[in-house]
């Protein structure tokens, strides 16, 4: 009893310190470089800045350690759109977007990456770790609770595992 009182102890600690540890100004300034190469790169969508290119976003957060957000969507889905409006329009989203790395995905500019992650419908939001293991998946339009609530999990999940990874060490 008291050894998994610990444990949740250091889990919520482990995701306070992902909340508090001030990873958006090296972000910042990682998205700022990205800016002023080519600026069609970052794209805004509600109160969150995507880079639109995976392999571009996917390398930038494995050089950061931070987690990513890939979101995938397509230009004729009227869901994806309708979640732009209104989850990530929305500020607690876009306050925890800060932790993430995240990724816009146009399936019809980039199907291999839609194949890799076997996405069958959207929008889809696919979390990972910076080492590529996946944390969470949300499938379809989410409500802004659902969406923060998945957000929420990605990192709660990641910082489960890191305390596993450490501990087998």
């Amino acid at each position: 009893m008291i050894a998994q009182i610990n444990y949740y102890q250091q889990l919520i600690a482990g995701v306070l310190l992902l909340a508090t540890c001030g990873c958006q100004p090296s972000s910042a300034t990682s998205k700022n470089a990205l800016l002023q190469a080519d600026p069609e790169l970052l794209v805004e969508r509600g109160k969150i800045q995507f880079i639109a290119d995976s392999t571009i976003g996917l390398r930038l957060a494995k050089q950061q350690s931070l987690p990513c957000l890939l979101f995938f969507t397509a230009d004729w889905c009227t869901f994806c759109h309708q979640m732009e409006e209104t989850a990530f329009a929305d500020r607690v989203v876009g306050k925890l977007a800060q932790q993430f790395v995240c990724v816009l995905v146009d399936a019809d500019q980039e199907p291999g990456i839609c194949q890799q992650y076997a996405i069958e419908g959207f929008p889809t939001v696919q979390f990972i770790a910076a080492d590529g293991r996946r944390l969470q998946r949300l499938i379809g339009r989410q409500s802004t609770q659902q969406l923060v609530s998945g957000m929420q999990s990605a990192l709660e999940r990641l910082a489960w595992q890191e305390n596993a990874d450490s501990i087998r060490r």
